[in-house]
């Protein structure tokens, strides 16, 4: 069998595996994270920068890989309230609840982990990357080293050949949490920056996925660090609404 092959696998997973019984006791405290997301990072005087690179890979592909590091998982799952897009969560409690959030949150959620389910995670992932969903992967979780980019993003991009884009994130005011990410939580009402860098295209082979993982790190690094060197630059010359979808808090079924 090809390494490479480009099929969509076929999923099957036990009844008592679907998402809703995974993280079902986090149900309604996943609903309760969705709501503070919701309003927490709302009252964000939010800017977009370079969305002209999302739109075009959109336009040419349909779909790309939305990238980001960790440590901005709370504003960018705000930025991705649509239901254009699909995330792999962890099947522990952190990461079911994070799911559940996300599905109250209109994001198509399947459920993985580097121990237990992580393929087939991954698979579920790519079929719904086929129906038309962008995957949004941040690509040093789930339990880091933070900053340092593991090639899922780049073999999920090469699968389904469709491109990566890389965001880069800041707040004018913030603090950081003492989780492994050193997670970083904006002050309400402050102002912030996404930066949407150039998009890194896939590899053809397996054995690309490493040189695409770094020149993914490398350009997730240069979207961050433009979001902080340029910040009033870009807040004042950036675009209110997001160049990747319509947002909307979608909560029927979830």
């Amino acid at each position: 069998m090809n390494r490479d092959s480009q099929s969509t696998p076929t999923l099957s997973r036990p009844e008592d595996e679907t998402p809703d019984s995974i993280d079902h006791p986090y149900r309604w405290s996943g609903r309760i994270v969705a709501s503070i997301i919701d309003s927490f990072m709302g009252s964000l005087e939010l800017r977009w920068s370079g969305g002209e690179n999302a739109r075009e890979a959109l336009r040419t592909h349909g779909n790309l890989v939305v990238t980001f590091w960790h440590e901005w998982v709370l504003p960018l799952s705000f930025t991705l309230k649509s239901n254009g897009f699909c995330a792999l969560t962890s099947r522990h409690h952190d990461g079911a609840r994070l799911g559940s959030a996300l599905r109250w949150l209109g994001v198509e959620v399947c459920h993985g982990s580097s121990t237990r389910g992580g393929l087939r995670g991954f698979q579920e992932l790519e079929t719904l990357a086929r129906t038309g969903l962008s995957p949004v992967i941040s690509v040093d979780g789930p339990k880091g080293p933070p900053c340092i980019a593991k090639e899922g993003a780049a073999a999920l991009s090469r699968r389904l050949q469709i491109p990566m884009i890389p965001l880069g994130f800041a707040a004018e005011k913030s603090r950081r949490l003492g989780t492994w990410d050193r997670m970083i939580l904006p002050w309400p009402g402050s102002r912030a920056v996404i930066v949407v860098g150039e998009p890194v295209m896939p590899g053809d082979r397996r054995r690309d996925d490493a040189g695409v993982t770094d020149a993914l790190g490398s350009s997730l690094n240069r979207a961050t660090e433009s979001a902080h060197n340029d910040f009033d630059h870009l807040w004042r010359q950036g675009a209110g609404t997001s160049p990747l979808g319509e947002s909307g808090l979608t909560s029927a079924g979830r």
